[in-house]
């Protein structure tokens, strides 16, 4: 008896509809990332997140090269209104068990960070640094797991997105321009701060960006 064989999916050009649709959610995402970023980021911290910085960091670091700031920001907003959306779409239709993996990469990478910048214990404020240390991992990982009490599967994978693109940009995109994994280890003490205020920010915009698109699409 000869048995039928699945073919795997096909990566082809999605029909406009969905394109529109991934554009909208990346829009409304990156809407609130700004007011997270420049507003209430500000207020807590008192300097805002600021993504063009990273793009120039990368730029300087590698290439020498600094683009204007308009530029910059430019760049920004198309890898949020489109470049992460479209990354969403490749890898939640064509990852097998895509938001498991995501959280499994965040979660070793991130607890490997922590591990290899935790405060030495000689450091005058090792009490403190410590205890923020351990109260962001902390945050991190109920998060993640949050998945295992989470009734609805669509909420826990665009968590875990969100999750995903705090990993690319300070997990990946922040080495890459000269500065430490997750800047867990930078000299400014304020840096486990904006790091946090920057994860926070970012799984809402990739939760956000990536249920509208889900509920959208569901509607087609």
């Amino acid at each position: 008896m000869s048995m039928m064989q699945q073919s795997a999916p096909k990566l082809a050009i999605p029909a406009t509809g969905t394109l529109v649709n991934l554009a909208l959610g990346g829009l409304l995402g990156l809407a609130i990332w700004e007011i997270w970023a420049r507003v209430l980021t500000k207020a807590v911290l008192g300097y805002p997140l600021e993504p063009a910085g990273l793009i120039d960091a990368l730029l300087q670091h590698n290439l020498g090269l600094s683009l204007p700031w308009i530029i910059r920001e430019a760049l920004h907003y198309a890898v949020g209104i489109v470049g992460y959306p479209v990354a969403y779409y490749i890898i939640s239709r064509f990852v097998p068990r895509w938001g498991v993996v995501l959280d499994a990469i965040v979660l070793v990478t991130f607890s490997w960070g922590c591990y290899r910048y935790w405060p030495a214990g000689n450091d005058p404020e090792y009490v403190v640094k410590s205890s923020l240390m351990f109260i962001f991992y902390f945050s991190v990982l109920m998060l993640i797991f949050s998945r295992l009490l989470n009734k609805s599967q669509l909420a826990a994978d665009v968590i875990s997105w969100g999750n995903f693109t705090w990993l690319n940009a300070l997990g990946i995109m922040a080495p890459l321009g000269g500065l430490s994994f997750y800047l867990l280890g930078e000299v400014n003490a304020s840096a486990g701060a904006l790091s946090y205020m920057s994860f926070a920010g970012h799984v809402i915009y990739g939760a956000v960006a990536a249920l509208f698109f889900e509920l959208r699409e569901n509607r087609m």
